[in-house]
């Protein structure tokens, strides 16, 4: 008897070859767990929604510092405030760990800015970034706070 050599598998047939001959039919009791010491989450909630109706306003016309403000996100334990000098750049952290839904910069340097926020569940289960707010100028005296 002649023998025919068998053509090599890919590894998608092989591992649903091995996965059909060791994965029990009902698999209904199956748990999922992480190691002890295991930097991994579980995560039972979806990824949180983008932050809405994010905002932000002068504390007062003559102080450079802006409170930025958002509505609350289901099951978030922290968001994360960003900050551009421009509407379409990059935006990069200036806050975070922030449990509340407003937050107030310190004092901020002549130019303009835009903010946009993130919510996290846990530490690893982040939104993506709400809408920027609009711009919001200090003045090159540096004693004013104004937004159009």
């Amino acid at each position: 008897m002649a023998h025919t050599p068998l053509a090599p598998l890919s590894a998608g047939v092989l591992v649903a070859a091995l996965l059909a001959a060791v994965v029990p039919a009902a698999a209904s009791n199956w748990t999922i767990s992480l190691a002890a010491g295991s930097k991994g989450e579980a995560q039972a909630q979806p990824v949180p929604a983008a932050p809405s109706g994010v905002s932000d306003v002068c504390v007062s016309s003559t102080q450079q510092k802006v409170t930025v403000s958002w509505s609350a996100v289901a099951h978030t334990t922290t968001y994360t405030v960003l900050k551009s000098t421009t509407s379409a750049g990059t935006y990069t952290p200036t806050a975070t760990g922030v449990t509340t839904t407003s937050w107030t910069s310190g004092t901020l340097t002549a130019g303009n800015y835009y903010f946009k926020v993130e919510a996290y569940v846990g530490t690893n289960w982040v939104s993506a970034e709400s809408s920027a707010t609009g711009e919001t100028t200090i003045a090159t005296s540096g004693t004013e706070c104004k937004q159009p």
